[in-house]
Protein backbone atom coordinates (compact mmCIF):
# COMPACT_ATOMS: atom_id res chain seq x y z
CA UNK A 1 0.00 0.00 0.00
CA UNK A 2 1.34 3.10 -0.91
CA UNK A 3 2.36 5.68 1.93
CA UNK A 4 -0.01 8.42 0.95
CA UNK A 5 -3.09 5.93 0.95
CA UNK A 6 -2.21 5.07 4.24
CA UNK A 7 -1.49 8.38 5.48
CA UNK A 8 -5.52 8.97 4.04
CA UNK A 9 -7.15 6.67 5.49
CA UNK A 10 -5.11 6.81 9.02
CA UNK A 11 -6.55 10.08 8.94
CA UNK A 12 -10.38 8.64 8.76
CA UNK A 13 -9.80 6.09 11.29
CA UNK A 14 -7.80 8.94 13.53
CA UNK A 15 -10.91 11.36 13.18
CA UNK A 16 -13.43 8.33 12.97
CA UNK A 17 -12.08 7.00 16.72
CA UNK A 18 -11.85 10.63 18.43
CA UNK A 19 -15.72 11.03 17.35
CA UNK A 20 -16.79 7.36 18.61
CA UNK A 21 -14.91 8.36 22.05
CA UNK A 22 -16.48 11.90 21.92
CA UNK A 23 -19.91 10.19 21.65
CA UNK A 24 -19.72 6.76 23.51
CA UNK A 25 -17.75 7.49 26.05
CA UNK A 26 -19.18 10.84 27.80
CA UNK A 27 -17.02 13.20 25.67
CA UNK A 28 -13.62 11.77 27.16
CA UNK A 29 -10.54 10.53 24.96
CA UNK A 30 -8.42 8.56 26.84
CA UNK A 31 -4.79 10.01 27.63
CA UNK A 32 -3.07 7.20 26.05
CA UNK A 33 -4.72 7.68 22.84
CA UNK A 34 -4.36 11.09 22.48
CA UNK A 35 -0.89 10.68 22.98
CA UNK A 36 -0.66 8.19 21.02
CA UNK A 37 -2.41 9.63 18.00
CA UNK A 38 0.00 12.40 17.83
CA UNK A 39 2.90 9.83 18.16
CA UNK A 40 1.59 7.74 15.01
CA UNK A 41 1.31 11.29 13.55
CA UNK A 42 4.73 12.07 14.10
CA UNK A 43 5.79 8.69 12.76
CA UNK A 44 4.42 9.13 9.63
CA UNK A 45 6.10 13.07 9.48
CA UNK A 46 9.75 10.80 10.42
CA UNK A 47 8.52 8.73 7.52
CA UNK A 48 8.72 11.62 4.69
CA UNK A 49 12.52 10.85 5.02
CA UNK A 50 13.20 14.25 3.92
CA UNK A 51 14.47 16.85 6.57
CA UNK A 52 12.77 20.14 4.55
CA UNK A 53 9.21 18.13 4.59
CA UNK A 54 9.64 16.75 8.12
CA UNK A 55 10.55 20.09 9.68
CA UNK A 56 7.81 21.94 7.62
CA UNK A 57 5.47 19.21 8.99
CA UNK A 58 6.53 19.15 12.71
CA UNK A 59 6.26 23.54 12.33
CA UNK A 60 2.66 23.00 11.11
CA UNK A 61 1.62 20.53 14.34
CA UNK A 62 3.48 22.82 16.77
CA UNK A 63 1.76 25.97 15.48
CA UNK A 64 -1.49 23.89 15.63
CA UNK A 65 -1.20 22.77 19.21
CA UNK A 66 0.31 25.98 20.43
CA UNK A 67 -3.07 27.83 19.08
CA UNK A 68 -5.24 25.48 19.90
CA UNK A 69 -3.71 25.15 23.55
CA UNK A 70 -4.75 29.00 23.86
CA UNK A 71 -8.05 28.59 22.61
CA UNK A 72 -8.32 25.92 24.98
CA UNK A 73 -7.83 28.02 28.04
CA UNK A 74 -10.00 30.77 26.58
CA UNK A 75 -12.40 27.92 27.01
CA UNK A 76 -13.58 27.60 23.89
CA UNK A 77 -11.81 24.40 22.72
CA UNK A 78 -11.70 20.75 24.02
CA UNK A 79 -7.95 19.40 24.81
CA UNK A 80 -8.86 16.39 23.03
CA UNK A 81 -9.84 18.42 20.08
CA UNK A 82 -6.18 20.46 20.31
CA UNK A 83 -4.37 16.30 20.21
CA UNK A 84 -6.99 16.10 17.25
CA UNK A 85 -6.08 18.75 15.55
CA UNK A 86 -2.32 17.94 16.00
CA UNK A 87 -1.88 14.49 15.29
CA UNK A 88 -4.05 15.30 12.15
CA UNK A 89 -2.25 17.82 10.66
CA UNK A 90 0.96 15.54 11.55
CA UNK A 91 -0.68 12.19 9.07
CA UNK A 92 -0.88 15.03 6.14
CA UNK A 93 0.94 18.16 6.75
CA UNK A 94 -0.03 19.48 3.01
CA UNK A 95 -2.51 18.15 0.61
CA UNK A 96 -1.48 18.23 -3.10
CA UNK A 97 -4.98 17.63 -4.43
CA UNK A 98 -8.32 16.09 -3.53
CA UNK A 99 -9.41 12.78 -4.64
CA UNK A 100 -12.41 14.88 -6.27
CA UNK A 101 -12.40 18.24 -6.23
CA UNK A 102 -9.03 17.71 -8.17
CA UNK A 103 -8.49 21.45 -7.01
CA UNK A 104 -4.37 22.30 -6.62
CA UNK A 105 -4.55 23.04 -2.53
CA UNK A 106 -1.47 25.76 -3.73
CA UNK A 107 0.74 24.52 -0.81
CA UNK A 108 -1.93 25.55 2.29
CA UNK A 109 -1.60 22.85 5.08
CA UNK A 110 -4.22 20.29 5.19
CA UNK A 111 -5.49 21.24 8.85
CA UNK A 112 -6.37 24.40 7.50
CA UNK A 113 -9.39 22.77 5.11
CA UNK A 114 -9.93 20.74 8.27
CA UNK A 115 -10.53 23.46 10.02
CA UNK A 116 -12.69 25.23 7.41
CA UNK A 117 -14.55 21.63 6.41
CA UNK A 118 -15.72 21.59 10.37
CA UNK A 119 -16.75 24.65 10.45
CA UNK A 120 -18.78 24.43 8.10
CA UNK A 121 -20.40 21.38 9.34
CA UNK A 122 -20.73 23.07 12.51
CA UNK A 123 -23.00 25.53 11.00
CA UNK A 124 -25.30 22.91 9.67
CA UNK A 125 -25.32 20.57 12.44
CA UNK A 126 -26.24 22.64 15.38
CA UNK A 127 -29.38 24.61 14.82
CA UNK A 128 -30.52 21.48 12.54
CA UNK A 129 -29.65 19.26 16.45
CA UNK A 130 -30.20 22.07 18.93
CA UNK A 131 -32.64 23.81 17.97
CA UNK A 132 -35.18 20.43 17.67
CA UNK A 133 -33.81 19.97 21.22
CA UNK A 134 -34.90 23.13 22.90
CA UNK A 135 -38.14 22.57 21.97
CA UNK A 136 -38.47 19.10 23.35
CA UNK A 137 -37.37 21.00 26.88
CA UNK A 138 -39.92 23.42 26.34
CA UNK A 139 -38.08 26.30 25.85
CA UNK A 140 -40.13 29.09 23.91
CA UNK A 141 -37.74 30.24 20.77
CA UNK A 142 -38.91 32.78 19.86
CA UNK A 143 -38.68 34.64 23.27
CA UNK A 144 -35.34 33.83 23.96
CA UNK A 145 -34.41 35.45 21.03
CA UNK A 146 -33.23 39.71 21.91
CA UNK A 147 -33.36 42.34 19.36
CA UNK A 148 -29.19 42.28 19.30
CA UNK A 149 -29.09 39.10 17.88
CA UNK A 150 -32.04 39.70 15.47
CA UNK A 151 -29.45 42.29 13.92
CA UNK A 152 -26.66 40.50 14.04
CA UNK A 153 -28.04 37.91 12.22
CA UNK A 154 -29.65 40.39 9.47
CA UNK A 155 -26.49 41.92 9.00
CA UNK A 156 -24.88 38.68 8.63
CA UNK A 157 -27.06 37.68 6.15
CA UNK A 158 -26.69 40.60 4.12
CA UNK A 159 -22.94 40.53 4.40
CA UNK A 160 -23.29 37.00 2.86
CA UNK A 161 -25.49 38.37 0.20
CA UNK A 162 -23.39 40.97 -0.94
CA UNK A 163 -20.18 39.06 -1.18
CA UNK A 164 -22.07 36.17 -3.17
CA UNK A 165 -23.06 38.89 -5.51
CA UNK A 166 -19.23 40.15 -5.71
CA UNK A 167 -18.13 36.78 -6.11
CA UNK A 168 -20.73 35.60 -8.85
CA UNK A 169 -20.00 39.25 -10.91
CA UNK A 170 -16.07 39.37 -10.65
CA UNK A 171 -15.03 35.75 -10.50
CA UNK A 172 -17.86 33.56 -12.36
CA UNK A 173 -18.12 31.31 -9.25
CA UNK A 174 -19.88 27.72 -10.26
CA UNK A 175 -23.16 26.83 -8.81
CA UNK A 176 -21.32 24.38 -6.48
CA UNK A 177 -19.58 27.42 -4.83
CA UNK A 178 -22.30 29.45 -4.62
CA UNK A 179 -24.49 26.62 -2.81
CA UNK A 180 -21.42 26.42 -0.48
CA UNK A 181 -21.89 30.05 0.41
CA UNK A 182 -25.49 29.45 0.95
CA UNK A 183 -25.37 26.41 3.29
CA UNK A 184 -22.21 29.01 5.30
CA UNK A 185 -24.59 31.60 5.04
CA UNK A 186 -27.57 29.91 6.07
CA UNK A 187 -25.96 28.26 8.80
CA UNK A 188 -24.31 31.12 10.26
CA UNK A 189 -28.17 33.05 10.35
CA UNK A 190 -29.38 30.35 12.26
CA UNK A 191 -26.45 30.16 14.93
CA UNK A 192 -26.70 34.06 15.68
CA UNK A 193 -30.27 34.25 15.75
CA UNK A 194 -30.86 31.42 17.95
CA UNK A 195 -27.81 31.60 19.93
CA UNK A 196 -29.41 31.88 23.21
CA UNK A 197 -31.84 29.01 22.69
CA UNK A 198 -29.73 26.84 21.68
CA UNK A 199 -26.99 27.73 24.42
CA UNK A 200 -29.82 26.41 26.62
CA UNK A 201 -30.38 23.41 25.14
CA UNK A 202 -26.81 22.81 25.61
CA UNK A 203 -25.72 23.63 28.96
CA UNK A 204 -27.34 22.86 32.87
CA UNK A 205 -27.51 25.40 36.22
CA UNK A 206 -24.93 23.04 38.36
CA UNK A 207 -22.70 24.01 41.69
CA UNK A 208 -19.57 22.55 41.78
CA UNK A 209 -19.99 18.89 43.15
CA UNK A 210 -21.13 18.66 39.67
CA UNK A 211 -18.21 20.43 37.84
CA UNK A 212 -15.94 18.83 35.38
CA UNK A 213 -12.03 19.97 34.95
CA UNK A 214 -12.48 21.31 31.16
CA UNK A 215 -15.79 21.90 31.24
CA UNK A 216 -16.82 25.41 29.97
CA UNK A 217 -19.40 27.82 31.60
CA UNK A 218 -21.61 29.20 29.35
CA UNK A 219 -21.09 33.04 29.92
CA UNK A 220 -23.83 34.04 27.63
CA UNK A 221 -26.72 32.92 29.91
CA UNK A 222 -24.76 34.77 32.79
CA UNK A 223 -25.61 38.68 33.26
CA UNK A 224 -22.57 40.57 34.13
CA UNK A 225 -23.32 40.85 37.04
CA UNK A 226 -23.48 37.58 37.50
CA UNK A 227 -19.99 36.91 36.16
CA UNK A 228 -18.26 40.32 38.01
CA UNK A 229 -19.63 39.10 41.10
CA UNK A 230 -18.11 35.94 41.05
CA UNK A 231 -14.62 37.16 39.12
CA UNK A 232 -14.38 39.10 42.44
CA UNK A 233 -15.19 36.59 45.04
CA UNK A 234 -13.01 33.50 43.04
CA UNK A 235 -9.45 34.31 41.60
CA UNK A 236 -9.52 31.68 39.30
CA UNK A 237 -13.26 31.73 38.05
CA UNK A 238 -13.24 32.38 33.89
CA UNK A 239 -15.09 29.99 31.40
CA UNK A 240 -12.93 27.03 31.47
CA UNK A 241 -13.46 24.83 34.60
CA UNK A 242 -10.21 23.79 36.09
CA UNK A 243 -8.92 21.98 38.87
CA UNK A 244 -7.71 25.44 40.78
CA UNK A 245 -11.29 26.69 40.55
CA UNK A 246 -13.13 24.11 41.28
CA UNK A 247 -10.44 23.48 44.68
CA UNK A 248 -10.80 27.83 45.49
CA UNK A 249 -14.72 27.14 44.92
CA UNK A 250 -14.42 24.26 47.94
CA UNK A 251 -12.48 26.31 49.85
CA UNK A 252 -14.75 29.17 49.49
CA UNK A 253 -17.61 26.89 49.81
CA UNK A 254 -19.06 28.33 47.32
CA UNK A 255 -22.64 26.98 46.26
CA UNK A 256 -23.37 29.25 43.41
CA UNK A 257 -24.92 27.00 39.99
CA UNK A 258 -23.97 28.59 36.69
CA UNK A 259 -24.54 27.19 33.46
CA UNK A 260 -22.36 24.79 31.89
CA UNK A 261 -22.03 23.01 28.64
CA UNK A 262 -23.20 19.24 29.65
CA UNK A 263 -24.89 18.65 26.49
CA UNK A 264 -22.86 20.39 24.34
CA UNK A 265 -22.47 19.27 20.11
CA UNK A 266 -19.26 16.83 20.46
CA UNK A 267 -16.44 18.93 17.73
CA UNK A 268 -15.19 15.32 16.83
CA UNK A 269 -18.44 14.88 15.17
CA UNK A 270 -17.84 17.93 12.83
CA UNK A 271 -14.00 17.35 12.65
CA UNK A 272 -14.80 14.21 11.22
CA UNK A 273 -17.38 15.07 8.58
CA UNK A 274 -14.80 18.46 8.10
CA UNK A 275 -12.00 15.58 7.63
CA UNK A 276 -13.21 13.65 5.31
CA UNK A 277 -14.71 16.45 3.29
CA UNK A 278 -11.17 17.56 3.00
CA UNK A 279 -9.89 14.45 2.09
CA UNK A 280 -12.61 14.52 -1.33
CA UNK A 281 -12.86 18.38 -2.24
CA UNK A 282 -9.85 19.66 -0.32
CA UNK A 283 -9.86 23.50 0.82
CA UNK A 284 -13.55 24.43 0.77
CA UNK A 285 -12.78 28.32 -0.19
CA UNK A 286 -10.43 27.33 -3.01
CA UNK A 287 -13.84 25.58 -4.45
CA UNK A 288 -15.01 29.54 -4.73
CA UNK A 289 -11.77 30.52 -7.14
CA UNK A 290 -11.36 30.54 -10.59
CA UNK A 291 -8.44 27.74 -10.34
Amino acid sequence: MELIVIRLVSLVVIALTYMLFDLLNNRNIPAAFAYGSVAYGLLLTILYLTVHLIVISVSIAAVVFVIGYLVYRMGMLGAGDVFEFAALSLVLPIQATPLISRVPQLGIPFIIAIFIGSGVSALVLVPLYYLPRAKKMGVNIAKQVPNKDVLKALAIGVIYLIFIALLIIRLGVKDYGIALLVVMALGSVAVTLFERPITMSMARNVSVKDFEEGDIIAFNLMSRNQISALKRKLRNFDRLITRPLINEMKKKRVTTKVPVYKQAIPLAAPIFIGTVASILLGNLILLLLPI
